[in-house]
């Protein structure tokens, strides 16, 4: 008698009694585990399970789950037949497929199969535990979905996005609107360095600086290079994200070069002499307030002289406008040539000019300018084959003897002006009547 059997029945139990004994714990560790337990035929007839399984599946009465077949519960009968084909091949094959509960819901489950075949090697029975994993199923498809969406918005925006790496500013990703921008393929610009078409390297990294540094988003505008070498100005809104594990900088991109060149163009018409390219006479007041701020501070004088051609509408009744917008171009040429790049000449409209000295030092200095001035004026012009010859009158007012408001001396040039061209013209006076020495010029087939 073996030594298995004397203890058995040394400890008063029968064999048969332990083999009860050992099932009943089996069956008792089956019914307690939190995942379905089961053992089906190869024509999918089930034979074991426990009451996990049964919940699992959304039946109520336990004896229920063996009256059904499990080919009836797939979502996809084909996914029933490829499991069966791989388990057939490899004995085990974890996968992932979608059943039909007995309340009609679809539930997605991860099995954990085995096959066991018999003599003949063909599959007798199907051993496995079932889990399901609805829940991450649901997340991991709505993480898609979301991962999705942001991918249409990233590739159907509006505006380039570009994500690089702050280490040596290599392009990780972006949309088919940058590529668009920069006039480069997708395979051409990822593993670039972004310094490749930007104008400002150093400025760059001075900005990525401060977002590492702020970790908020930053607002500028900066200067890139497309494909064929033009310039192209960008407003961009830059900010840290992580990226694949890294850290990035998301760069939202617009071109804004048309429109600063509107801007420009709107700037240049409303401040700017269409005929002369001069300052218009907002340009100048604008000039003229600052001047007279800052010479407050400082104790210093701003001279403007008003200037008022004189002949100059024979002129354009003898040859045409056309001759004599080309005077007048000429005239405010001279006029710039004569000062400083501090100094502002200004169109005021028809044949008058203004000229503002926003530092002119004594009034001697003033009179001295505008005797020049009326040399450059007096001096003759060729014209489309002809010779021109006209003057001017100038007036002086003086900050802050003459007027304290830009407007009082614009008043007191304009009359001190008037006052020269009383005078006899080609001359200039002062605001308050002191007379210019002006040397009076030859006459001509315009005067």
């Amino acid at each position: 008698m073996s030594g298995g059997k004397k203890r058995a029945r040394a400890a008063g139990e029968r064999p048969r009694d332990v083999v009860r004994e050992s099932e009943r714990r089996y069956q008792d560790l089956l019914q307690h585990l939190p995942v379905g337990v089961y053992r089906t035929t190869a024509s999918g007839r089930i034979i074991e399970a426990n009451r996990a399984l049964a919940d699992i599946l959304g039946f109520r009465r336990f004896d229920d789950l063996f009256q059904c077949n499990v080919k009836d519960l797939y979502v996809r009968k084909k996914a029933r037949r490829e499991h069966i084909r791989r388990l057939a091949a490899r004995l085990t094959a974890f996968s992932e497929f979608e059943l039909l509960r007995r309340d009609g819901r679809s539930i997605w489950v991860r099995d954990y199969p085995r096959a066991v075949k018999g003599a003949d090697g063909r599959v007798r029975y199907i051993d496995g535990i079932l889990v399901d994993v609805s829940e991450r199923k649901r997340a991991e498809e709505a993480l898609l979905r979301s991962e999705q969406d942001y991918r249409r918005l990233f590739e159907y925006a509006h505006d380039a996005i570009v994500v690089f790496a702050v280490e040596g500013e290599i392009i990780l990703d972006l949309n088919q609107r940058a590529c668009d921008l920069y006039g480069l393929s997708r395979q051409e610009m990822i593993g670039m360095s972004l310094e490749k078409v930007s104008k400002d390297v150093g400025q760059g990294k001075v900005r990525i600086r401060r977002i590492l540094t702020r970790k908020t988003s930053l607002n500028f505008e900066t200067v890139h290079l497309r494909k064929d070498g033009s310039e192209m100005l960008l407003e961009v809104n830059a900010a840290l994200v992580t990226y694949q594990g890294r850290r990035a900088i998301l760069s939202i991109q617009r071109d804004v070069t048309r429109r600063r060149l509107l801007e420009q163009a709107i700037r240049q018409m409303a401040f700017q002499d269409t005929l002369t390219g001069l300052p218009n006479r907002a340009l100048l007041s604008d000039r003229l307030v600052q001047a007279l701020s800052q010479a407050r501070r400082s104790a210093r004088q701003v001279t403007l002289f008003y200037i008022d051609l004189d002949g100059f509408k024979t002129v354009n009744d003898t040859f045409g406008h056309r001759i004599g917008d080309e005077l007048l171009r000429v005239i405010g040429a001279r006029l710039t040539g004569q000062l400083r790049r501090s100094d502002t000449v200004a169109r005021l409209g028809g044949d008058e000019f203004l000229v503002l000295l926003p530092d002119a030092g004594r009034a001697r200095d003033g009179e001295r300018i505008a005797r020049k001035l009326l040399e450059e004026i007096r001096r003759p012009c060729h014209i489309a084959g002809r010779r021109l010859q006209i003057s001017g009158s100038i007036g002086l007012a003086i900050f802050p003897r003459d007027g304290l408001s830009a407007e009082t001396l614009m008043k007191h040039a304009d009359q001190a002006m008037y006052m020269a061209k009383a005078a006899g013209r080609d001359d200039f006076r002062r605001f308050g009547g002191r007379k210019g020495k002006a040397t009076t010029g030859s006459g001509s087939e315009t005067r």
